[in-house]
C-alpha cells in the first residue's frame, strides 16, 4: 500500500515517531513534486539528503544562507558558478531570481544527480542555466567519482572510496576554464559543495584568475578540512576577503578589493 506523502510527512516530523518508523518512512519514499520556496522541485527523498529536506521541509539546512546570497545578487544580470550543484537546491533559486543576461554554471559529475538537476531546471525554465558534466579539481584529468551505497548520493566526493559504495571515471576541470571569456566581466557568486575538495576547486580562481575576475562572494562549507591539502579559509583570506557570515559549517566571504 502506498501512503500519501503528507500523511508521512506529518507522521515523520510528529515528535512521538521513533528513529525506527523514521528510518522506515524515509527508505518507503517514492520520488514526488513540491514546492521549493515558490519553485518546483521533483525530489528523490529516500537516497539524498538535501532532496528529503526539501521533502520533509520546502527548505534544506542552507536556506538561512541562501536567502542572504539571493538578496545579495539580486536586481542586476550575474554571473555565478554552483561547483556540486546536486540535484538543484542552489542553481534553481539562482535561476529564479537572474534577470536577463545572467549567466549559472552548475556542474554535476554524478549522471544520476545531474538527470534531477536537468529536470528541476526544466521544471521551473531556467533557461539561464548551463550545466556541465565535470567535477572541478585543481587539475585537467580523469578521476574516480566515489558514490555511497544508499541515502545520501549528495556525498559522492573525488578518490576517496565508501565501504560497500562504487566508483565511476568522471573529467575534471579547472574552474578557470569557465570563467567569461571577457576578462573585465567579473564573477559575482561561487558556490562550492564537494565534501572536502573545497581547496582544490577554489583555489585556482582566487591565484590564477585575474583579480577582477576573483568572485565577489564565495560560499563554501569551511569547516570540512579533514581532505583539504592546503587551508583554502586562509588563503581566501589573503587573496582580500572578508568573513561575512558563519552559517553552522558553511561561511559567505567577499572579495573587498
Amino acid at each position: 500500500m502506498t501512503f500519501p506523502h503528507d500523511l508521512l510527512r506529518t507522521i515523520y516530523k510528529d515528535p512521538a515517531t521513533s528513529r525506527r518508523i523514521r528510518r522506515r518512512i524515509r527508505a518507503s519514499l517514492e520520488p514526488v513534486e513540491v514546492d521549493y520556496k515558490g519553485c518546483r522541485m521533483f525530489v528523490h527523498p529516500a537516497d539524498n539528503n538535501t532532496e528529503f529536506q526539501i521533502w520533509r521541509l520546502g527548505r534544506t539546512h542552507e536556506e538561512r544562507a541562501l536567502r542572504d546570497i539571493l538578496q545579495r545578487l539580486a536586481g542586476a544580470p550575474f554571473f555565478a558558478l554552483d561547483v556540486g550543484a546536486n540535484a538543484g537546491s542552489f542553481s534553481v533559486r539562482l535561476a529564479a531570481i537572474a534577470p536577463e543576461g545572467s549567466v549559472i554554471h552548475a556542474f554535476e559529475p554524478n549522471p544520476v544527480m545531474r538527470a534531477r538537476l536537468e529536470h528541476n531546471l526544466s521544471l521551473n525554465k531556467a533557461s539561464s542555466v548551463i550545466v556541465h558534466d565535470c567535477a572541478i579539481s585543481d587539475e585537467n584529468d580523469e578521476l574516480e567519482l566515489c558514490i555511497p551505497a544508499e541515502q545520501n548520493l549528495g556525498q559522492a566526493r573525488l578518490s576517496h572510496t565508501f565501504s560497500n559504495g562504487s566508483e565511476i571515471r568522471v573529467k575534471v576541470r579547472s574552474l578557470t576554464e569557465f570563467l567569461p571569456e571577457n576578462p573585465a566581466m567579473p564573477v559575482d557568486f561561487l558556490k562550492v559543495d564537494i565534501e572536502g575538495f573545497e581547496d582544490r576547486a577554489i583555489g585556482p580562481v582566487i591565484s590564477d584568475a585575474p583579480v577582477q575576475q576573483r568572485p565577489r562572494l564565495i560560499f563554501f562549507e569551511h569547516k570540512h578540512n579533514v581532505l583539504w591539502k592546503t587551508d583554502i579559509t586562509a588563503r581566501i583570506r589573503d587573496a582580500g576577503y572578508m568573513l561575512c557570515a558563519e552559517y553552522g559549517r558553511n561561511a559567505l566571504f567577499e572579495r573587498q578589493s
